[in-house]
């Protein structure tokens, strides 16, 4: 006489024997995401075309230069440098008064643009 072995025990003991081993994997440092470090400038007072300079740590500078436009938002453009060298170029358009944050890599810089009257 043969033997038959079911199948539905055996695809029932694959199964459990894949979620078993699956659930045991560790993720690598790798695939962690680096959060990034926020810089929050707080109210900046901004006038057309008149650059600021703002400290940021660890070597690091912001650059914004604001474009007051003639619906009232304004465009900043702002240079982030690393030891005196441009690291990134970032652009934002909002209006007066209204928080922003912006983020790029392992940067994150935050503020609230105010038109000087």
């Amino acid at each position: 006489m043969i033997q038959r072995t079911p199948l539905i025990p055996l695809a029932l003991l694959a199964l459990g024997f894949t979620f078993t081993f699956a659930g045991c994997s560790k993720p690598s440092s790798a695939a962690a995401t680096a959060r990034p470090h926020v810089y929050d400038l707080g109210v900046v007072e901004v006038s057309d075309g008149v650059p600021s300079r703002h400290d940021l740590g660890d070597g690091r500078a912001c650059i914004a230069t604001p474009t007051v436009q003639k619906d009232g938002s304004v465009l900043i453009a702002m240079r982030v440098e690393e030891a005196g060298k441009l690291s990134q170029l970032l652009r934002v358009q909002t209006r007066s008064d209204m928080p922003f944050q912006i983020s790029v890599g392992d940067l994150s810089i935050g503020m609230k643009p105010h038109i000087k009257p």
